[in-house]
């Protein structure tokens, strides 16, 4: 019995040591009314070009992402913001971009095609070469 529980006790300690799968992207949106009366609004969606992976050496995904991505957060705010230029609804600049942070590929991936899906009231404008983490 005893035997059992050092077995248990160190593949939990194991498991808990082993880094974190982390999934990330960023996103910003810009909203432009159309026509107030009608409730009209075009969105604009800024967005990574794909779902970025991460791994977290024993921190939570989201600490993680938010500590490496301060050494490039200058130029990512830059890299949007020029894009975010050419769009008459995108007048305020942009000044805080947190990612988008998942463990799970399948929601992460679930979220980020959602937010790429275009519509007649929505444009996505993917930004390339981001720097990544």
């Amino acid at each position: 019995m005893i035997r059992g529980l050092l077995v248990c006790l160190i593949m939990g300690c194991a498991a808990m040591a082993r880094a974190q799968d982390c999934y990330y992207y960023w996103v910003h949106q810009c909203i432009e009314v159309v026509d107030a009366s009608q409730r009209q609004l075009q969105q604009y969606v800024l967005i990574s070009p794909a779902v970025n992976y991460l791994q977290a050496e024993g921190q939570q995904c989201s600490d993680a992402v938010s500590e490496r991505q301060q050494p490039i957060a200058t130029e990512l705010l830059a890299r949007f913001n020029q894009a975010a230029s050419k769009i008459s609804a995108c007048q305020t600049p942009v000044t805080e971009l947190p990612a988008r942070v998942y463990d799970k590929p399948h929601q992460a991936t679930w979220h980020y095609n959602r937010s790429r899906k275009a519509s007649p009231q929505k444009t996505v404008v993917p930004l390339a070469d981001l720097p990544v983490l």
